[in-house]
């Protein structure tokens, strides 16, 4: 039985138990992915066409269960679904990052976030929840220094709480309603697409 009644990026990102794992070179050339449906996982009729290889890293759910739900970030997407627990090494304490570790440009969906630090020893945070089919659009900005990997804001009386999580190189992120409208999210993993914010840079 799955641990979660749900494997998606909203669910991994209020994980309490969210961890880095890297598939086991013993587990075989090609750990495929169990489909998050229902009936699923356990079952042969369950096997995805994603997989990955040993070395590769994930982001998951450490729920202590025989499958866990995972997030893969490839090249142009990112995969979830359920794996197997003993497949994986899993990173018991993720490191506290850098400061650098923090800045650039990070994405998921439509969304972006910006970290720079050019506040001093402060990071400069700065978010937009994008829905393009109803031209909607919200935004966070606010300035704070990392509690280890973890960062909490709360704005507008602290109605709008946004908390971001740094995690082996991705950022997971969940907010409360009253941060967004009723067609926006800021909820989700985010990757990075760039070490700057600055889009001249990248030229």
């Amino acid at each position: 039985m799955a641990a979660a009644a749900e494997c998606d990026s909203y669910s991994l990102a209020w994980s309490k138990a969210a961890k880095a794992g890297i598939v086991k070179p013993e587990q075989g050339p090609r750990l495929y992915f169990q489909r998050v449906e229902a009936g699923c996982p356990g079952s042969d009729t369950c096997k995805a066409k994603a997989y990955l290889v040993p070395g590769d890293k994930v982001i998951l759910d450490d729920t202590g269960e025989a499958w866990i739900c995972a997030h893969f970030q490839g090249p142009k997407r990112g995969t979830l679904g359920w794996l197997p627990r003993t497949a994986l090494a899993i990173e018991d304490k993720p490191p506290v990052p850098k400061k650098q570790d923090w800045v650039g440009r990070w994405q998921v969906r439509e969304n972006t976030i910006l970290i720079d630090d050019t506040q001093g020893a402060k990071l400069q945070f700065e978010g937009w929840a994008r829905h393009m089919a109803t031209f909607s659009l919200s935004k966070f900005e606010f300035t704070k220094s990392p509690n280890g990997n973890k960062v909490v804001d709360k704005s507008g009386g602290g109605r709008c709480v946004v908390t971001i999580y740094w995690l082996a190189g991705f950022l997971l992120v969940n907010s409360t309603q009253d941060c967004v409208g009723s067609a926006n999210s800021f909820i989700g993993v985010y990757h990075r697409t760039a070490l700057t914010t600055d889009p001249k840079d990248e030229q």
